[in-house]
């Protein structure tokens, strides 16, 4: 073969790979395209399985649960009104809290914590707790009793520090005290029956207001 020839035999073969591998070019991009798609695919599935298995988790866990699922929405209210008054005055603070409780008012008195036993000081502080407002039976006995000067006490501090009404009543002409003064208070000093009624109308009506 001459050298013109073995030139142009050279020159054909260079072509032909030259043409080959331009045309290969195009199609290993497509591949390349096709297996990154197939791979993105995939760790997409992938990573929504992941995220589906940790809501079923999440979901199925007692751990997870929202903090409102766990609050406690039973009232420790169990009376309208808690009733302070002097043993010395049962008769007419009996018939006081039966026209209260005739007019749907739950009233509390020392018959719900004196028990043979329980400490009294436990008794009256629970009962007042599970009162929502307080009512006190001022008299000329009650004024003199120790017992219902410390429930006095305890009465205008939950009056101070949680807002429930603390209504004073009074029963004989005694001065009140000086916080019972800056409440509004019933007066049943020789009152009739019809005033009586009245009046119990009036503390109902400002018990159900408050509650």
């Amino acid at each position: 073969m001459d050298l013109a020839g073995l030139a142009l035999t050279l020159v054909g073969t260079v072509a032909g790979i030259a043409g080959a591998y331009f045309a290969w070019v195009p199609i290993r991009g497509q591949l390349s395209r096709r297996r990154a798609r197939r791979q993105g695919l995939g760790a997409a599935a992938t990573a929504a399985s992941h995220t589906t298995t940790a809501s079923s988790t999440s979901a199925s866990s007692p751990t997870s649960a929202s903090p409102a699922a766990s609050v406690n929405t039973t009232s420790a209210t169990v009376y309208d009104v808690f009733v302070s008054y002097s043993h010395d005055d049962a008769k007419l603070v009996k018939d006081l809290v039966e026209r209260l409780r005739h007019r749907g008012i739950r009233v509390a008195l020392d018959e719900v914590f004196m028990r043979p036993g329980t400490p009294l000081v436990h008794g009256i502080e629970k009962t007042i707790r599970e009162s929502a407002h307080g009512l006190l039976v001022f008299s000329h006995a009650s004024m003199a009793s120790g017992w219902v000067t410390n429930e006095y006490y305890i009465l205008i501090q939950r009056s101070i520090e949680t807002g429930q009404l603390f209504i004073p009543v009074r029963t004989d002409d005694v001065p009140l005290p000086e916080f019972a003064r800056t409440r509004f208070y019933s007066d049943l000093c020789d009152v009739g029956d019809d005033v009586f009624d009245e009046r119990m109308d009036q503390l109902a009506e400002a018990l159900r207001a408050a509650s």
